[in-house]
Formats: structure tokens, sequence, C-alpha cells
């Protein structure tokens, strides 16, 4: 039964406050593209020249936001709140910054909150049931509205979840270690277990789905939170409910939780003097570490180098210029270009310890954002082949501003390109020689694939 509406008498301060902070942001969004270019111009050119980037390939005018967890990756840009520019986050004298456009004011006059008032209102006094506080009304509608942009890439990420992302750039973390990425349908899926570490002494594996976090269903609940759900203070347990393919039932494992270093990079010698690095993800030591592992691999005389970035989910855009330049000599890694009118050009330069040495790079579905950057230069500078399977197919560029209260705000702000000028959003790159994985094999099919090439020429 309905009954009849009440006429609202007078509207409540935590309504205009909220709205306040609504037509902030609201505009903020309007203004996203080109506010950000005005701050985060960087110069074309060489490695030495560009600025800090992350994850979604991810820039930065702050310090860099987090690796995203992963659905796959991607790269972005941080700035904080109100941004401040320090001398080395000014555009070189000749550089022209670009200047953000205004928000179009029609646009602005027609955003009307006189029906949200009404709205809640009429919630706040017909609603039989305990109201959201203040700040959840705030975020669910930032959420709300970001999502009508059209855009899986441009986000809010709320308060504990970014800081849970910074903590995770610097490359210590406290979990179950594990590699995970929301899979095409939406779920939870572990990727890898990280040797040693408590998920892998527990018995998770490869491709399990995880259906429930300490009793809780996690069907309905965003990736973030679920990240925020397993993660958790050292020492204490997560009891994970998960799916695995052959098992009829659902599977459950109590594991406690440690603080642990992500290792970014991993390498061996092979007995066929084959030498192996795989990088899992593009934060603020990538460069470094590998080329410290490249550095203890070379001095060993291997006939060729297995490169793989299997399940990669991306990083920071410079991390991924410089890897790439280790590989490369001089040559174009990426072209970024936005309809404001940014058009820009990162470039390797010769002389880096990896240049010459036979190359193989391996890919997947996993491999996203910042490995993609990679992959495509290498490819379509000729310097190697990939192999494997066609990679996730970000090719976008989000900038991460931190808010005031610690949230931040994820905006895509260009699209970058291939060397050959290609796109890969949504399609991807497709390898040279595909090689779909098989994981009930005994061994890994992708990489023997590799190593065969390389020792055989085909």
């Amino acid at each position: 039964m309905e009954q009849q509406s009440k006429t609202p008498v007078y509207r409540q301060t935590w309504f205009m406050a909220l709205a306040g902070l609504l037509a902030v942001f609201l505009c903020l969004v309007l203004a996203a593209g080109g506010f950000a270019l005005g701050r985060i111009t960087a110069t074309p050119g060489t490695i030495s020249e560009i600025r800090e980037v992350t994850r979604e390939v991810t820039r930065q005018v702050e310090a860099s936001a987090a690796a995203n967890g992963g659905n796959g990756g991607t790269a972005v840009q941080e700035a904080p709140a109100e941004p401040t520019e320090t001398a080395n986050e000014q555009p070189p004298a000749s550089e022209t910054a670009v200047e953000p456009p205004a928000p179009r004011q029609e646009d602005v006059d027609e955003i009307q909150f006189d029906i949200f008032y009404e709205a809640w209102e009429i919630i706040q006094e017909d609603y039989d049931g305990d109201l959201p506080d203040n700040k959840e009304i705030l975020y669910s509608a930032i959420e709300g509205s970001i999502k009508s942009l059209g855009d899986d890439y441009t986000r809010f990420v709320r308060p504990d979840v970014a800081a849970r992302m910074r903590e995770d750039a610097g490359g210590a973390v406290e979990g179950i270690g594990a590699f995970v990425r929301e899979n095409e349908m939406g779920q939870f899926e572990i990727v890898r277990p990280i040797p040693g570490q408590p998920a892998e002494k527990a018995g998770l594996l490869p491709g399990d789905i995880i259906i429930g976090v300490d009793g809780q269903s996690v069907e309905d609940v965003s990736f973030d939170e679920v990240i925020l759900m397993v993660r958790g203070p050292r020492g204490t347990d997560v009891t994970l409910t998960v799916l695995r393919e052959g098992e009829e039932e659902p599977l459950e494992f109590t594991i406690t939780r440690v603080r642990f270093e992500i290792p970014t990079v991993e390498f061996e010698m092979r007995d066929d003097g084959i030498a192996y690095i795989k990088l899992s993800e593009f934060n603020r030591t990538a460069v470094e570490k590998m080329q410290a592992g490249l550095e203890e691999l070379l001095a060993q005389n291997p006939t060729g180098l297995v490169l793989d970035l299997r399940d990669d989910p991306g990083g920071f855009l410079d991390q991924s210029i410089g890897v790439a330049d280790l590989f490369l000599g001089q040559g174009v890694v990426l072209y970024e270009r936005n309809r404001q009118g940014l058009d820009q050009t990162f470039t390797s330069d010769d002389g880096d310890i990896a240049e010459d040495i036979p190359l193989v790079v391996l890919v997947n579905g996993g491999s996203a954002s910042a490995s993609e950057i990679v992959a495509g230069a290498i490819k379509d500078n000729g310097r190697a082949p990939l192999i494997g399977e066609t990679t996730f197919g970000k090719g976008s560029v989000q900038q991460v501003r931190t808010l005031s209260d610690g949230s931040e705000i994820r905006v895509t702000i260009a699209r970058w390109y291939t060397p050959n000028n290609v796109s890969i959003s949504e399609e991807g790159i497709t390898p040279d020689i595909e090689v779909p994985m098989e994981f009930d094999a005994e061994e890994d099919i992708q990489l023997q694939r590799a190593i065969e090439y390389l020792l055989t020429g085909e």
C-alpha cells in the first residue's frame, strides 16, 4: 500500500552538507580529464625525463598509489586532494603545460539536487529500517555517479582500501600470500600462491575461486572489498571458502596471515643454459630489481633469456618504460594521447644491459597495462617474439588523486598506443606463437615452448 507523499517542510543540515560535497565532486568529474593534464604533463623523451606513474598504467603527481589487485591490471597517476607542485614536478622551460578547461557552465547548471533532497527526506521519514551514516551515503553517491561515465577504470576507492593499495605499492603486505585477480565472471580467483607463504602451505591452488570469507558470502561484493576482507594484521586467521574444479562441494581453508615481501622479480639460471626472469608487478622497485636480476643472470653467460610477464597486472608507467629500455635499443616504447590534445612519445635509449641477448617474452590473459606496454614495445620493435596467450587489453592511463580523507579517485586521462600506433584496449596483444595454458599439465608448456624457441630458433 502506498501512502500519500508528505510535503517536505525543511531540508536538514546534513543534506545540505552532503549535497555541497557532491556538487564539488561532480564538478571535478566534469573537468577531470583536462584538470589532470594541467598537473601531470610529462616531457616526451627518454626514461630519465619521465615522472612516476602506477599500476593501471598509473601516472603520479604525488607518491604512487598501488597495484590494484587485480583484475588484470592498470596504469595510474596520483595527485593530492589539493595538489602542490614542487620543484621537480614543474614542467621544463621548453614544455608548455596544458591548461585544464573549465567545466561547462551549462552542465554545472543542469546538476539539480532538489530531487536528491526530496528522495532522501522521504526515505528518512518513511523508511522502515536503519539508515546508513552520512559518509556511507556520500561514498555510495560518488560511486554511483562515476558509474554513469561508463568507464570501468575511472573509479572511487574508499579510504581503507586505498590505504592497503598504497601499502602494496611499497612491496610489503600483510595477508595470506597469493596473487589474485577478478576473472571474466567477476569472481575472486587465485592466480597463484606465493611459494613458501601461508596460502601455498594451506593448500590453495591456481584457479581456486573464493566464494566466502569468514563465513560471509562475497557474491555482489566488489573486488576491492574482497581483498580487504582477505587481508588483515599478521597473526590473525581468515577462513576462505573456495570452489575448485573437480570438487563437488566447496572447500574451506583457515589461514594465518603474515607480513611478507611481494617477490617483484624471481629469476634462475637453468641447466640448459637458458636464463629465466619473472616480473610480478611494476611497483616502485621494478626497474631496480630487474636490473639486479639481469646482472646476476648475464654474468653466467646464458645462451638466451625468457622474460615472463604472465599474470603481471601492471603498475607505474615510468617503471614499464624503464623495464622496456633494459631490452631495447633506441626506439619508441609507446605513444600517449587524449582528446584534449595530449600527444607524447616515450622512447628507449641504447646501451642497456639486455639489448643483445636472444629473448622470448611470455604473456597471457593476466598480462595487463604496464606489462602490455613492455610486451607491445618489444614486439613492435622486432626485438623478440611473444609466446603464450592474448593479453588482457588495458590501454588507458589513470591519474590517481588522493582526497582529504585518504580515499582516492582514479580518472582515465589518456590512452596509450604501441610503437606501431596500435591501441590494445579490449583486444589485447596477440602473441607471435600462441600456446594455451593447460593447468592440469605436469609442466609449464608455455615456458617449455619458449625454451624450445631459444634453443632451436623455431
